[in-house]
């Protein structure tokens, strides 16, 4: 496996359309009211260090596989949950390769630098995934036309995350 550098979105911002792209493929069933457009804007305005919101890309030989932001909601209907690790995403092609764990421990850092105890998700699919990481299944509910699993971690109690 090539070498893989983990750094905010905003230090590459060459690769924000693409970021937007895989996004809006991967959650716009879910997320009706985005657009690649809308994605675009949110990235380009994201902090460059460990704050929220932010995103952290991975590139592998310089291109970018995956990403994972931290943001203040992702679900209207549970603003008072804050604030939400959001769209960890690797590309097919490099994919059950601990790259999206990896990514989720750098939010999960970064969060903690941040002062956050609690972090949130929610996935429709990709709950035991979660779960074996140290994310605990707190409600699942409808959510524009979807069941989903919300999910919490203690960032607190950082041993609960799988070590890679």
């Amino acid at each position: 496996m090539p070498k893989l550098i983990f750094d905010h979105i905003t230090n590459h911002p060459q690769h924000i359309p693409l970021i937007a792209q895989w996004q809006q493929t991967e959650w716009q069933r879910i997320s009706p009211h985005m657009t690649t457009e809308s994605r675009i804007r949110q990235y380009s305005l994201y902090a460059n260090t460990a704050a929220i919101p932010s995103c952290i890309l991975v590139l592998a030989n310089g291109a970018p596989v995956g990403s994972a932001s931290l943001v203040e909601s992702d679900m209207e209907t549970h603003a008072h949950l804050k604030p939400w690790l959001a769209s960890v995403f690797v590309d097919k092609q490099h994919r059950r390769q601990g790259i999206a764990t990896q990514l989720i421990q750098h939010c999960i850092e970064n969060a903690g630098h941040v002062g956050v105890d609690t972090l949130y998700l929610f996935t429709p699919d990709q709950a035991n995934f979660y779960q074996k990481r140290g994310w605990k299944l707190i409600e699942s509910c409808p959510y524009n036309g979807e069941r989903v699993d919300i999910m919490a971690y203690d960032i607190k109690n950082m041993s609960n995350l799988i070590s890679i």
